[in-house]
């Protein structure tokens, strides 16, 4: 990694702090500057302006979270999405504080908010409805599909949409991987009992 390069992902990861921590209309192209200790003419010269920075930050998420479904709908039959699951929560939770950060933004109804709606979150959709339901046409997709859809991604974003409710941040590779084996079985037998209640 070269020494521009560098810098630049510098001025990323404290951006997603400070972003993190006093949120996005809170926190000046000065504040990243001081902090990352690199002049205010740098960020602009690498992103342009502040909300530059934060797409930037939410390509670099959305583009590895996404490559991980796309692989993983490869390998896997219809109804097996354990280790799937498994994977998405491992990488939101090594990545905590920009899935908190992403997901509250995403929350607004802003336009980046609607800008990442037609864009990454369609693709997810798209993703998660053809690996779940083997269809890739939304239009073929039945209401309860959409609902089961819907409850996979409200349990997988839940952590990271509540974050003042996970006082421990589970920053070790030891507890993130407690966390997302404990959290994932919790998922899979919520589906199971949801999956049994809709067929009975």
């Amino acid at each position: 990694m070269n020494r521009q390069t560098t810098t630049r992902q510098k001025v990323l990861d404290v951006a997603c702090r400070l972003f993190y921590s006093k949120g996005f209309n809170g926190t000046s192209v000065r504040d990243i500057a001081a902090n990352a200790k690199v002049n205010v003419s740098l960020i602009n010269y690498y992103f342009k302006s502040k909300q530059g920075l934060f797409e930037a930050l939410t390509v670099n998420y959305f583009e590895p979270y996404l490559q991980i479904i796309e692989e993983e709908a490869s390998f896997s039959s219809k109804g097996d999405i354990h280790m799937l699951v498994k994977k998405i929560l491992h990488y939101k939770q090594t990545h905590y504080q920009l899935s908190c950060l992403v997901n509250r933004e995403l929350s607004l109804n802003t336009v980046f908010a609607r800008e990442m709606l037609v864009t990454y979150l369609a693709k997810e959709n798209h993703l998660l409805t053809e690996l779940m339901f083997q269809k890739r046409n939304q239009i073929e997709v039945t209401f309860k599909e959409k609902l089961c859809l819907l409850q996979l991604k409200g349990l997988l974003n839940a952590p990271f949409m509540m974050p003042q409710e996970f006082k421990d941040p589970f920053i070790t590779e030891a507890s993130i991987d407690h966390f997302v084996e404990v959290y994932s079985q919790l998922m899979m037998k919520q589906k199971s009992l949801q999956s049994a209640k809709v067929n009975a």
